[in-house]
């Protein structure tokens, strides 16, 4: 019996899972952070949101062998600043494979696909790879299509993989994403056959609970730190506290802005600004850890199509706790901080940084 197996046998392993799994909280507990109840309380269901992600990942789909296209990221499984109105689908990758993807189009206002060497967000890495957006592919008059993932070139709509490729990404973006058709994707290894996956092996299970543990505790750890950084210059939008770190995993296609709220009950944020001339935009509301607020129960985002613009093309938009009865209010849902991101996303975006002014809630109307 070899080392890893003996530790999951005798728990070992199990037990050290837990251990670095508790760790993970220190990044909750950490000195700069809010100990508002409401603030301790999602930044530990953080912890849990993301080690469910990590687990469906990691160890119920992480065969490369046997692709499956899966969603961890979502109404309650929140990574850093995502896109409420995005659908998004990942695999797990080897570059030593070549893959297929097909399906339909949708009615995705845009679509994007990345691939990620080594261990990918939250593990280091170089970042973003090879990218494809619908402007450089094929597709059917029908809305079919495929990719093919190879390191080798192919014909039609190819995706460049390397040896060290370990993920796939695919953003869908709607104007309005419960109502409007999704993509019907598939993926396959190109050469693969018909068997099914091996049994759960010991050192599956083993690598899996590993990169669990890890990525909790360092994602939770990067979102974190993105809004303790943000909180400098609370109510504004600065480039100044966005690093490399910032951008190192966004499509290149994606320009992305970040303020951090701060407002009393009787406060708002006014956020204005000229949108630039791109094929979508938004604006989300997200807590101090960068989950997303509850855009379920709460207009805590507004993009392209929902917002309403001024004669000029212009938009405001208002940071508030109560609705002041004034268009585009975004909710923050019982929140006194936590972070705001606006998109540009299109091909040759001229970036803009929208302004703000922190005003009294009674002077609205």
């Amino acid at each position: 019996m070899d080392e890893v197996t003996a530790k999951v046998v005798d728990g070992t392993a199990w037990r050290e899972f837990c251990d670095l799994l508790a760790d993970a909280g220190a990044v909750v507990l950490a000195d700069g952070h809010p100990d508002d109840p409401l603030d301790r309380a999602e930044g530990f269901r953080l912890l849990t949101r993301l080690l469910r992600g990590a687990l469906e990942t990691h160890l119920e789909h992480g065969q490369p062998s046997h692709p499956q296209l899966i969603c961890t990221c979502h109404e309650t499984i929140k990574i850093v600043g995502e896109n409420p109105d995005n659908h998004y689908l990942g695999a797990s990758l080897d570059g030593r494979y070549d893959y297929r993807i097909w399906g339909t189009r949708g009615a995705a206002k845009w679509i994007s696909f990345n691939l990620f060497s080594g261990a990918g967000f939250g593990g280091g890495g170089p970042g973003t790879g090879a990218t494809m957006h619908e402007e450089q592919m094929h597709i059917e008059p029908d809305g079919t299509f495929e990719v093919i993932i190879s390191q080798d070139r192919h014909p039609g709509n190819w995706l460049r993989s390397e040896a060290d490729t370990r993920s796939l990404a695919i953003r869908q973006t709607f104007l309005d994403k419960r109502h409007q058709e999704h993509a019907e994707l598939h993926i396959e290894r190109i050469g693969g056959d018909d068997s099914t996956p091996d049994p759960l092996s010991p050192h599956h299970l083993y690598r899996s609970l590993l990169t669990a543990r890890h990525y909790v505790k360092a994602v939770a750890g990067i979102g974190a730190q993105w809004a303790l950084r943000q909180s400098q210059w609370p109510n504004e939008f600065r480039d100044e506290a966005q690093d490399d770190d910032t951008f190192k995993f966004k499509d290149p296609q994606i320009t992305w802005h970040q303020a951090y709220f701060e407002l009393a009950a009787d406060e708002a944020l006014v956020v204005e600004v000229m949108p630039p001339g791109c094929d979508y935009w938004m604006i989300a509301l997200h807590n101090h850890w960068m989950e997303t607020l509850d855009y379920v129960h709460h207009q805590s985002s507004l993009n392209c199509h929902t917002a309403t613009l001024e004669a000029d093309g212009s938009v405001r938009f208002v940071v508030a706790q109560r609705d002041p009865g004034v268009a585009n209010w975004l909710d923050t849902a019982g929140h006194q901080r936590g972070t705001i991101g606006v998109r540009w996303v299109g091909l040759d975006v001229i970036d803009v940084l929208p302004s703000t002014r922190v005003v009294k809630l009674s002077s609205l109307g």
